[in-house]
């Protein structure tokens, strides 16, 4: 772990690389990195499991997951779903998330980031 860097927590900007693959060392679904970033914790759902994943995780640290497609909207919930391209008939992936940069955010970042996760209510479509 990198102890230099400040970790993943709340309310935090948080900046990643996301890669999917059919297996943990492949990146054969996704052309290339796509950058994703966020605001960590602004759900007001709380945490959503992807978040769980990354939390405490500091930057230039890797999360590997085993997710299947129809499990995409479950694992981001609130947060706008990355374009991967990975369709929910495709059957099972490896998605990889590199951290790239956790930073303060920005006071109107978060508010826009709360609006936007309240505004799914109980039904979130992932944006």
């Amino acid at each position: 772990m990198n102890q230099d860097q400040q970790p993943v927590g709340p309310l935090k900007k948080i900046s990643l690389l996301l890669e999917a693959g059919t297996g943990p060392e492949k990146t054969d679904l996704t052309a290339g990195a796509i950058a994703f970033e966020f605001i960590f914790g602004a759900g007001s759902q709380g945490l959503c499991p992807f978040e769980f994943r990354l939390a405490d995780k500091r930057e230039g640290d890797d999360l590997c997951l085993r997710v299947r497609g129809e499990e995409l909207v479950d694992l981001f919930q609130h947060l706008p779903i990355p374009s991967l391209l990975v369709q929910e008939s495709f059957g099972a992936f490896y998605l990889k998330a590199k951290i790239m940069k956790v930073s303060e955010a920005d006071p109107k970042e978060v508010i826009k980031a709360m609006a936007e996760a309240g505004s799914c209510g109980d039904h979130c479509c992932g944006h």
